[in-house]
């Protein structure tokens, strides 16, 4: 008979406070500009179908930065006359 031993994880998850308005904007630009970049990557690999999964995911990521009242003008500066 075989005596399985599991040990308690000792390294845990700290609890993560909620990012403010301000912090969660940021945060949703930095996955913007992220997956901008792989779309280019997609481009490059012609991979049709990636670059309109990653495009739509670009959108999800612009209509809820602006849901969230950031407004539209963290993505004024950026050049996005790009077709998706």
């Amino acid at each position: 008979m075989f005596e399985i031993v599991v040990e308690p994880n000792v390294r845990r998850r700290r609890n993560r406070q909620p990012l403010t308005g301000s912090k969660r904007a940021a945060a949703m630009f930095r996955i913007w500009h992220g997956i901008r970049d792989l779309i280019d990557e997609a481009e490059r690999l012609r991979d049709g179908e990636l670059v309109h999964f990653l495009a739509v995911a670009q959108l999800l990521i612009e209509e809820k930065t602006v849901a969230l009242g950031a407004g539209t003008t963290a993505f004024d500066e950026v050049d996005a006359s790009l077709p998706n």
